[in-house]
């Protein structure tokens, strides 16, 4: 179907790990997206909001899912880790990306608006970040927004 994302990368993988395995080898792919920011990244890792992590939803690839989270919970409250199916891990990353873009781009909107209008964005993003359903982040206006990341996930 044209304009929906396909499961490439962890499709992909399976191939390449299913036609190289020898009998009696199995294996899990699982989905584990960083939400590292820049300037930020080290604290982002140590301290992460959330970590997130995809897989099969079938027993072996719950098991493994488990056994990444177990991982994480050496420094990570249970609560901060997201399980979920391999394809909902994967899309959460993109969904992320395009969210904050959006908030990027409504926020230098409204720039050009107060423009025409005298008003002060700063002042604007003040006032609706105070908003607890919004918050303060993303809202100052720029040229645009930065991160490989940001900019290779919305295209």
């Amino acid at each position: 179907e044209p304009g929906v994302p396909r499961r490439w990368a962890s499709d992909a993988v399976k191939r390449v790990l299913a036609s190289s395995a020898q009998d009696g080898v199995t294996f899990q792919v699982l989905s584990n997206p960083e939400f590292l920011a820049e300037g930020t990244a080290m604290d982002d890792l140590q301290n992460p909001a959330r970590v997130l992590i995809g897989g099969e939803q079938t027993p072996e690839g719950l098991a493994a899912v488990e056994t990444l989270a177990s991982v994480y919970a050496q420094w990570i409250a249970r609560p901060q880790i997201i399980t979920t199916n391999l394809w909902s891990s994967e899309l959460s990353k993109l969904v992320a990306n395009a969210v904050l873009a959006q908030r990027v781009s409504s926020i230098n909107s409204i720039s050009a608006l107060c423009e025409a209008t005298d008003a002060d964005v700063s002042e604007i993003s003040r006032a609706i970040g105070s908003d607890p359903r919004i918050g303060p982040k993303f809202l100052n206006a720029s040229v645009g927004f930065g991160g490989a990341c940001f900019q290779k996930d919305i295209l």
